[in-house]
């Protein structure tokens, strides 16, 4: 019991900048885990699992537009969280990144690749030397990249916590 009462007394956990600094350690961290397990995890076991690659891409696609909506939601969270306090030049910048690519992926490259597509049907309907699947192919790797760059991002982010300075959870 005393052991607990050291931590309590210790943490002061219910301060505006305590709750602050944890709801924004929260928020980077949901972003984080939003870019790593939809793309690292559940794409690859879809793939893996169902009988072709267009219901497969059609799910992925599907998880990846909610992924990356919820992330720029949590993003400009985060920024708003920032607002006129001490974040430092790294965090905008990564922040900013980060902002970019997600947005990137989602209003940009998911519509073009939507609508290569709706224009060639079925991937695995193509043969392997098609123009159109390898031109999706192109399209596909430059996702997976920014992809990857905004999850490294993310990661960064998360590790270097909200301010510049060790949070303290105080007044």
């Amino acid at each position: 019991m005393k052991f607990r009462q050291s931590i309590i007394a210790e943490c002061r956990c219910f301060s505006a900048s305590c709750l602050r600094a944890g709801s924004i350690r929260l928020a980077l961290a949901l972003v984080l885990a939003l870019l790593v397990v939809p793309g690292y995890v559940v794409a690859p076991v879809l793939f893996a699992n169902l009988d072709t690659s267009a219901q497969a891409g059609h799910l992925a696609g599907l998880i990846f537009h909610i992924a990356n909506r919820a992330i720029l939601l949590l993003l400009i969270a985060v920024a708003l969280f920032w607002r006129g306090r001490e974040a430092g030049r790294w965090r905008w910048i990564l922040l900013t990144a980060l902002l970019l690519l997600c947005g990137t992926q989602e209003f940009v490259l998911a519509p073009h690749m939507q609508a290569m597509k709706d224009a060639m049907g079925p991937i695995d309907a193509l043969p392997k030397d098609s123009p159109q699947r390898a031109a999706f192919g192109m399209w596909h790797g430059i996702s997976a990249l920014l992809h990857l760059a905004a999850s490294l991002f993310a990661a960064g982010l998360t590790a270097l916590g909200w301010s510049g300075q060790r949070e303290t959870c105080q007044d």
